[in-house]
């Protein structure tokens, strides 16, 4: 059964602007046996300036783009544009290629989409929206999902499976309304999602169906507006566990993989394990990462820099929304996890987020922290997310000690912002 419809979230926008920062290094592009024999076929030479030894990596039985000495795809030119796509077209690219930063994902007879916000021009929300390039996308949805698709069953809520399609996408819209919250600060918001769904799990309401499941669920979305009406005034602190993780995976998102030669990947990994000691010991100042990620004091990223900004604030409800809304963060899409667990992780990069975002200001020699910082923190995270392997008995051990409610409330900026206006 092929799918009848297409999701499109109409709060984002994106056109290609042509920064190529997703062609310099830090994606690897795999690619399937019928490109290689395409690429191989299109006989590359020197004169192209495309080494055709080096254009193709072998990883197993599995190939992959090549990069240069200094991480760029080997088909990217001076100017900074494919040559692939000059020389043959844009249908002649790498599937890969062709659609990032789109996500396309099955969801019953219909198809999620949304976008990588490792993009900048994605994370900005500049370009096009994307219901205006509907047209283009259901062609590129078309070569993701066959026309041969048979539905499958979504993932469980938390434990129990064997939901239909339309009682899960159910909880995903009342995740999304709850995230939607107008004068709602973005931490308050998913502290709302996390209370909520843990009494869905708590309550065993995983499998509840039909007409009266969206009684309950509005019950249970009202419920947590009610009882979290604004930012708790007296902070829990994170367990130890809690921030020795939060530290350890703010190192993992922010880190620059691109280590494509294989002379410094020793020396890489050893940088990278010097980093990692450091952040644990979580005394003095943080190690230089990269240009923007600096030497600077741990204790100063502790410090609160104030409210964010209604910009910052917006990039960041449009980052969550959008991955909840294209379902990136559960199923098939996000290492067949569960809803609820899947949803834990991904509230587990806002104090990620701000954690980089203020590493990022004092590296520039700034106390307060700019929409910029909170910009290109949403960007270094989103790199690595669902990228970088899953560790899900991390996740369990925060949940287990509350650390993830508690993470999320004490990285919060303006803690004594009230919230106002609708509850959902």
């Amino acid at each position: 059964m092929k799918p009848q419809g297409i999701e499109i979230p109409t709060i984002q926008n994106w056109s290609c602007h042509g920064c190529t920062d997703c062609c310099r290094g830090r994606l690897m592009i795999a690619i399937t046996s019928a490109e290689k024999l395409r690429l191989e076929q299109q006989n590359w030479t020197a004169a192209d300036g495309v080494d055709p030894a080096a254009m193709l990596v072998g990883e197993g039985d599995q190939y992959r783009l090549g990069h240069s000495a200094d991480g760029a795809c080997v088909f990217l030119d001076a100017a900074g544009r494919c040559r692939i796509h000059a020389k043959f077209g844009e249908a002649a690219k790498p599937l890969a290629c062709r659609l990032y930063p789109l996500v396309i994902h099955p969801a019953g007879k219909r198809v999620a989409v949304g976008l990588r916000f490792s993009c900048p021009s994605a994370a900005a929300n500049r370009g096009l929206p994307l219901s205006a390039q509907a047209k283009e996308i259901r062609k590129l949805a078309s070569l993701v999902v066959p026309e041969n698709y048979q539905e499958g069953s979504p993932p469980p809520i938390a434990h129990t499976s064997g939901m239909q399609w339309p009682d899960f996408l159910r909880f995903v819209k009342w995740l999304d309304l709850t995230l939607a919250a107008e004068h709602v600060p973005v931490a308050l918001k998913l502290l709302r999602g996390l209370h909520w769904l843990n009494a869905v799990e708590k309550g065993s309401l995983d499998s509840v169906s039909g007409p009266s499941a969206e009684e309950i669920l509005e019950v249970l979305v009202r419920s947590a507006a009610e009882k979290q009406p604004r930012l708790p005034a007296e902070l829990p602190r994170p367990s130890a566990f809690g921030q020795l993780f939060l530290r350890l995976l703010g190192l993992e998102q922010a880190r620059a993989d691109a280590t494509h030669d294989p002379n410094r990947k020793s020396a890489h990994l050893l940088g990278r394990l010097f980093a990692a000691l450091r952040l644990v010991r979580s005394g003095g100042r943080t190690p230089a990462l990269t240009r923007e990620l600096g030497r600077v004091s741990f204790a100063d990223i502790e410090k609160s820099s104030g409210p964010l900004s209604a910009e910052a604030e917006a990039i960041l409800t449009r980052y969550f929304r959008v991955k909840v809304q294209s379902l990136h963060f559960c199923g098939r899409a996000f290492y067949d996890r569960p809803l609820i667990e899947g949803f834990r992780f991904l509230a587990l990069m806002f104090p990620v987020i701000i954690w980089l975002a203020r590493w990022l200001a004092l590296s520039a020699g700034r106390a307060a922290v700019a929409d910029s910082d909170v910009l290109k923190a949403v960007t270094l995270v989103d790199y690595q997310y669902s990228y970088a392997p899953y560790l899900g008995w991390r996740t369990r051990l925060l949940q287990q000690r509350n650390d993830i409610v508690r993470l999320c409330a004490w990285y919060a900026p303006g803690t004594s912002i009230p919230s106002r206006g609708r509850i959902m």
